[in-house]
């Protein structure tokens, strides 16, 4: 799909569509990223002292922080591969032997339960376990498709569902089914987000308020990263795969946001039409506005992380490199995985 001018980021979130052949040669690498989910679970944990409303004692939310980080990656790493169209077989395979220790269980079996909710006359898929007990407080994790796409294509292209089983997915679709972009500050979509908890509520599952998560491919990227900075209050962190901010009209700028994840990928013919560099830079700074030390104040920590994957090739594309910002002050943490 060619992209219009309407799905710019800086009018409209645009999309990084899963069939464009560059996406196609980077599969093999893709699989390669799983790799690199030790070092970065092996970090330090997110302090969310100063920034979290309900001031837990710390070393409990250093504890907590950790599987949050954890299921905020893996949630990242599954939507990268999949979104390229990695086969089923190898995507299990690789998160299996990167991510069994987890905080959560990584078994064949998945969330078999699935319905199809309807929220403000919206379709949303939600996938929950079949057997585990409703009265266990569930995370909960919200995926958000692109542009000229459903959630039900998202959901059989991604199939996180696959990979827990010990959470709730959802997967909404747009209030204009495939359509070009989510609709940011529009009060049908505050109140539809603000919904969803509720709507899970009343299919049957508990949900643990405190571990709701957004992530999102392309234009939907662009909607996660606007979702943690605008309701912070429901959204505890997110992550966005090929995308970087817009509709920056429309950001509550005094908002400090939640920890984020951008995984990005130089190489993309479409994030270049749209600003390529410089949208990647206008990300990271926006992302690191309330940093004291300055938006511009490059990572504490980069690396560049060799990949090896038996048995897959990588097509020319060896390493990925990591980048981190701490949190600091009243501004969360960023990690940035890009090649």
């Amino acid at each position: 799909m060619s992209p219009s001018p309407a799905q710019s980021p800086g009018s409209a979130a645009f999309t990084a569509s899963a069939n464009k052949p560059d996406l196609h040669n980077l599969t093999g690498f893709l699989g390669h990223q799983v790799s690199l989910a030790a070092p970065l679970i092996g970090c330090q944990a997110w302090p969310y002292e100063d920034i979290l409303p309900d001031r837990q004692p710390a070393a409990a939310v250093r504890r907590e922080s950790v599987g949050i980080k954890a299921l905020l990656f893996k949630f990242g790493v599954v939507l990268v591969m999949t979104c390229v169209l990695l086969p089923g077989l190898l995507l299990r395979q690789c998160i299996n032997k990167w991510l069994s220790s987890w905080t959560f269980s990584l078994h064949g079996a998945g969330l078999s339960r699935q319905l199809e909710l309807n929220v403000n006359n919206r379709s949303v898929l939600l996938y929950a376990p079949a057997t585990q007990l409703r009265s266990k407080s569930l995370p909960m994790v919200v995926v958000l498709h692109g542009s000229d796409t459903s959630n039900f294509a998202m959901a059989d292209l991604t199939r996180y569902h696959q990979v827990t089983e010990s959470a709730v997915v959802l997967y909404p679709e747009m209030r204009i089914p495939k359509g070009v972009s989510w609709e940011y500050s529009a009060p049908w979509e505050t109140s539809f987000f603000r919904a969803l908890p509720a709507a899970v509520e009343k299919a049957g599952y508990n949900v643990n308020a405190s571990q709701i998560f957004v992530v999102g491919h392309s234009s939907g990227g662009t909607m996660s990263l606007y979702l943690q900075n605008n309701m912070p209050d429901v959204f505890r962190a997110a992550a966005a795969v090929e995308s970087g901010v817009g509709f920056l009209d429309q950001w509550h700028n005094q908002s400090f946001g939640r920890p984020v994840m951008v995984v990005w990928n130089h190489n993309d013919p479409v994030l270049q039409q749209f600003g390529g560099e410089a949208l990647y830079n206008t990300t990271l700074t926006q992302l690191r506005r309330h940093d004291p030390r300055g938006a511009t104040t490059g990572p504490s920590h980069a690396t560049s992380e060799g990949l090896a994957l038996p048995g897959v090739k990588t097509f020319g594309i060896n390493y990925a490199e990591r980048l981190t910002w701490p949190a600091i002050g009243r501004s969360p943490a960023l990690e940035v995985i890009s090649w």
